[in-house]
C-alpha cells in the first residue's frame, strides 16, 4: 500500500491523475485531493505526512513552494505542473521528480518506480567510528617502531 496526497486545484487533472495511478498501481490510496495553497498547510500540520505527494506548482491562491515554505514537508514530492520554468525552484524542496501537463502514464510510471527505487534501498547501517579507527590500528600495534621502517637498518648507499 502507498498513502499519497494529490496537491491540484483542477478537478478533471486531478481524477485523471487519481485514475493513472489506480491503473499503474492499484494499492495506491489517495488520502486526499487538496486545491489550494492555504488547504495544503492546514492539512499537513494536522496529518502525518503521506509516503508520496503529488503536487500542481500553480494553485487557486498562489504557488505549491508557499506550502513548503510555510510547514516542513518531508515526503518526497512529484510535481506536476504545465510550467517548466519552475523545475529549478522544484528540486531545491523535496522534489523526485518534475512531470509536465498532460501527465503521460508512462512518465507518470516512471516517476512512480523512480519514488519505489529509492524507498526501496536498504538504509544505510550506522558506522561506530572507534571500530572502524582500531580495524586501522589494532591495539598495541606501534607502527613508528615496526621493523620494517627502522631507519638503522637501512644500508646506505656509499659515496
Amino acid at each position: 500500500m502507498l498513502n499519497v496526497l494529490i496537491i491540484e486545484d483542477e478537478e478533471p487533472a486531478a481524477k485523471r491523475l487519481h485514475k493513472m495511478l489506480k491503473e499503474i498501481e492499484p494499492e495506491i490510496v489517495v488520502l486526499e485531493n487538496i486545491v489550494s495553497v492555504s488547504s495544503a498547510i492546514k492539512w499537513f500540520s494536522n496529518n502525518s505526512a503521506p509516503q508520496l505527494v503529488f503536487s500542481d506548482i500553480q494553485l487557486s491562491d498562489g504557488l505549491s513552494f508557499d506550502i513548503f515554505k510555510a510547514v516542513e514537508v518531508t515526503s518526497p514530492i512529484i510535481f506536476t505542473t504545465a510550467y517548466d520554468q519552475y523545475a529549478i525552484e522544484a528540486f531545491k524542496v523535496n522534489s523526485i521528480d518534475f512531470l509536465l501537463k498532460p501527465i503521460k502514464k508512462d512518465d507518470l510510471e516512471k516517476a512512480v518506480a523512480k519514488f519505489r527505487k529509492m524507498t526501496a534501498a536498504s538504509p544505510t547501517p550506522a558506522i561506530d567510528i572507534n571500530k572502524l579507527l582500531q580495524s586501522f590500528n589494532p591495539a598495541g600495534t606501534e607502527y613508528k617502531n615496526a621493523s620494517w621502517c627502522d631507519m638503522e637498518s637501512i644500508s646506505r648507499p656509499s659515496t
